[in-house]
């Protein structure tokens, strides 16, 4: 089912549209939740640390691909909005054929290449970092069919089809979970069984969702139909976000390597930090959801030269992305001891877990006015200045992580103090880019009149 964005109540079309994508979002993060309760539980505290300790590699691999979609989604959603249906089955199949192209290239690179990544760069302690490796080139396997996904995903939900996204998702997720339970409960394979659990269920998800959108797409027949113009759009918007949520990941990985340095010092230093990495992207999931819905919003109107519903648009969905924030940053407050507790810590582990994860709650609703702005930004076309925002604001965060440790002001915890600083730099930029007005004149496939700009 495709929809209409650019008419009708702006909030409740970015509201019924995004619930499905938070819904989804939540599935993600429940089976990344999942897959460290059963290893944390049912393996070891050390058997967690390896495969939490890969989280900022397996971030970086996501984020190119979503960074990629992004492009993916303002070309199509602008196309439907300006009714170029002529253009779209080219559209689809362009950006199918990029996304599957780029998928198999990072598969290989990831599967030769991420050990040394682990040791290298993340510095990974030397009795996990066998598990480690098992888990991420396993993972790696499973590239391709990521890549694929996101850029299926993408094109339904710039249709204003989130709930088909929704249901292959549920379909992934609760596939995950079973084998999860069945390769390292029943046949103990310990983290080679949750990465190949994690591939099982991304391949099921390509060939579900590559099927419905096959037979539920009626602009096209499907084939290798390229247009390398369209192609070069796609790459030109959608790099910038690939970048910068790579370089994103990458500074993760600096966080990372910060608090591996202090597992000799620090038992459980690494499980906590990951245990509570994993709960602050459960956070996450209503601002990237309003993100991504306000994305899509935006893209089909500025095709259709409304600029006035897409400012309307960004006000509903920072309010209802900050009050949603700000309700479940009280409940992980107050719960914190018994959900970080899930993964199988205790003693200091889990009471750095706890201190993380109430200190993240107090600023979170930074990071979700930051980010819905992120979805106009997006929409719009106007990508690369989001990624300079978000680029900007990882430099003052490592500096400023490291230079605290460097000079004895803060320990571990450097790597999450720091994050309050980054969103303050982000929203700076951004919102000075909101105000001057610069966003209204990105758009790819639009009809925007200079009237209408101004």
């Amino acid at each position: 089912m495709k929809k209409d964005m650019t008419s009708g109540k702006e909030w409740k079309i970015i509201l019924l549209f995004t619930l499905p994508i938070m819904a989804g979002n939540l599935l993600q993060q429940l089976y990344n939740i999942v897959d460290g309760i059963v290893v944390g539980n049912f393996v070891s505290e050390s058997a967690f640390a390896a495969v939490a300790t890969c989280q900022p590699l397996t971030v970086f691999y996501l984020a190119l691909a979503m960074g990629l979609s992004v492009g993916v989604g303002v070309v199509v959603s602008q196309y439907y909005g300006a009714e170029r249906n002529d253009k779209l089955p080219i559209v689809i199949n362009t950006a199918l054929l990029l996304l599957g192209a780029c998928g198999l290239i990072v598969t290989i690179l990831g599967v030769v290449f991420s050990p040394l990544m682990l040791k290298n760069v993340l510095k990974v302690p030397e009795e996990i970092f066998g598990d480690s490796v098992t888990y991420i080139r396993i993972y790696c396997i499973g590239l391709f069919f990521q890549f694929l996904y996101n850029g299926i995903a993408a094109t339904l939900r710039s249709f204003g089809d989130s709930k088909a996204t929704l249901y292959f998702l549920l379909i992934s997720t609760a596939l995950n979970i079973a084998l999860d339970l069945v390769f390292i409960i029943a046949f103990r394979m310990g983290v080679m069984g949750v990465a190949v659990a994690t591939v099982i269920s991304q391949v099921v998800c390509v060939v579900v969702s590559y099927t419905y959108l096959r037979k539920r797409f009626s602009y096209s027949k499907f084939g290798a139909h390229w247009d390398r113009g369209i192609a070069a759009t796609m790459t030109r918007l959608g790099l910038p976000i690939a970048i910068q949520l790579g370089v994103v990941s990458f500074g993760n990985g600096a966080m990372q390597r910060l608090v591996n340095g202090f597992a000799g010092t620090t038992p459980g230093i690494i499980a906590a930090y990951g245990a509570a990495i994993r709960l602050d992207l459960f956070l996450y999931v209503p601002i990237m959801g309003f993100q991504s819905g306000l994305a899509s919003f935006t893209g089909q109107n500025m095709g259709a030269g409304r600029l006035d519903r897409v400012k309307r648009g960004f006000l509903s969905a920072t309010i209802m992305s900050v009050s949603t924030t700000v309700f479940l940053s009280i409940l992980f407050y107050i719960f914190a001891g018994t959900i970080v507790g899930f993964f199988g810590l205790s003693g200091d582990a889990l009471g750095i877990g706890v201190q993380q994860v109430r200190f993240i709650t107090m600023f979170v609703w930074m990071f979700a006015c930051y980010m819905t702005l992120g979805g106009l930004l997006q929409g719009s076309g106007d990508t690369l200045l989001m990624s300079a925002a978000t680029l900007t604001a990882l430099a003052v965060r490592i500096f400023t992580g490291y230079l605290a440790v460097y000079l004895g002001w803060l320990g571990y915890s450097a790597a999450w103090v720091t994050n309050p600083i980054a969103w303050i730099v982000a929203m700076s930029i951004t919102f000075t880019r909101y105000f001057t007005g610069g966003w209204k004149k990105k758009a790819v496939a639009g009809k925007l009149s200079r009237t209408q700009m101004e």
